[in-house]
């Protein structure tokens, strides 16, 4: 299932993660392997989670855990090192035991993302890997980064 989307602003993004363009992930052409998109999203996610309280990483965490079912990007500009990168995160859909995330990709100072990303996490027990409704430090985490894209004025779409 495809869908074309189109750049964001950064207004598009309720929470920010910033860091550095790391060499390895360049590839033999010179820009940012298509892979390490994924990998920046993923840190930038967890880490949304870890500031609002809703995932303890540790071995001994308690709560459930969230298992990545689909994911996806699309590139709209080149990113090359070095660059500081700001990735953007948001909550795109709220299910009873499921979040769509949707992530931007800001390469230094750009108006527009250079890339976009989603990921669909359904939320289970660390124990039994069986699908459990969203608690409630993660409906709060939802509910503070959710910007619904059918209706959000930054888009444009």
């Amino acid at each position: 299932m495809y869908q074309r989307l189109h750049p964001l602003p950064k207004k598009a993004f309720p929470w920010f993660i910033e860091t550095q363009l790391q060499w390895t992930d360049s590839d033999l052409y010179g820009h940012l392997n298509n892979v390490s998109y994924l990998a920046y999203f993923d840190t930038a996610l967890n880490m949304a989670l870890v500031e609002h309280g809703a995932l303890d990483p540790t071995p001994s965490g308690q709560g459930p855990i969230g298992l990545v079912v689909q994911n996806g990007a699309q590139f709209f500009a080149e990113v090359a090192f070095p660059s500081r990168l700001h990735i953007g995160v948001r909550v795109e859909s709220i299910g009873r035991s499921s979040l769509t995330w949707g992530f931007g990709l800001f390469a230094r100072d750009a108006a527009l993302c250079a890339a976009r990303g989603y990921f669909v996490h359904v939320y289970v027990d660390r124990d039994t890997r069986r699908p459990q409704p969203l608690g409630p430090s993660l409906s709060r985490c939802a509910e503070a980064l959710f910007v619904d894209p059918t209706s959000d004025p930054a888009t444009g779409q």
